[in-house]
């Protein structure tokens, strides 16, 4: 486990501590909903990111197969 040190305004300190007995468990917690809600964030972003192609997925994926050269299964819709 990490520890480390951080600079936080004193009325969100004393407000945070309001709510927790336990200021890194609090912090911890509010570190995991931020990574969750960046994660989110990211694969909303990229979700749609080939809809203005003008082929399927399985053709891409089959295309892409053929030029590496290698022996893949080809596989259809």
């Amino acid at each position: 486990m990490a520890k480390t040190s951080v600079t936080i305004p004193d009325d969100i300190f004393e407000e945070a501590k309001e709510f927790s007995d336990n200021f890194s468990a609090l912090v911890t917690e509010a570190i995991k909903d931020y990574i969750r809600k960046k994660k989110v964030e990211k694969a909303l972003k990229s979700f749609g990111q080939w809809s203005n192609r003008n082929k399927d997925s399985v053709t891409i994926l089959n295309d892409l197969r053929s030029e590496d050269k290698r022996s893949y299964a080809k596989r259809s819709h």
